[in-house]
């Protein structure tokens, strides 16, 4: 749907939405997908413009958040944007961001996100991935030094888990830390 000469399919990530319809983040499409068993599947938003879709995740509220690796890893192109519950309005977007993986609504009702890594001159630069805590402000961070985060879930004590070591790291190197 994103109009690429080649077809590429590369879903990751996956959530239910508030009123019970699944919708499917397919990277390698850049779009937006939803699937019910009455509509089947169907398009809900497709980013021509190869931002690379991530990851989502609703608020409370029924609004999506989206996060976005950004085309060709570069810095500063990373984002997430906050649509509304219709999925009609992108209400803002939170810029300049770094390879973000993966964006979630805490208990707190705070945006958090992952960065996966930093590049610097030489390329990727070892254990520069983080997680993040978005508002209007700009991005704090909640934690840093962290060798290729990926996925974060947040359990009921409030605490964090990260997966790390997901990229660039040698096989059977994958762990999943708790932060805080």
């Amino acid at each position: 749907p994103d109009g690429a000469e080649m077809p590429d399919a590369n879903v990751n990530d996956i959530a239910l939405g508030p009123d019970g319809t699944l919708y499917i983040m397919d990277t390698g499409a850049n779009a937006l997908f939803s699937w019910t068993e009455e509509a089947g599947l169907a398009v809900v938003q497709v980013w021509a413009d190869n931002p690379v879709p991530t990851s989502m995740a609703f608020d409370a509220n029924g609004d999506l958040y989206v996060g976005f690796l950004g085309q060709g890893l570069a810095p500063g192109a990373g984002k997430i944007e906050h649509w509304s519950a219709d999925g009609s309005t992108l209400v803002e977007t939170f810029g300049g961001l770094n390879t973000i993986t993966d964006v979630a609504v805490g208990a707190d009702g705070n945006i958090y996100a992952v960065s996966l890594i930093q590049f610097g001159e030489q390329g990727p630069v070892p254990n520069s991935g983080s997680v993040i805590m978005v508002s209007a402000d700009g991005a704090t961070v909640v934690a840093e030094g962290l060798p290729q985060p990926y996925s974060l879930a947040q359990a009921p004590d409030g605490s964090w888990a990260v997966s790390v070591n997901t990229v660039f790291a040698p096989t059977g190197a994958g762990m999943v830390l708790t932060i805080g």
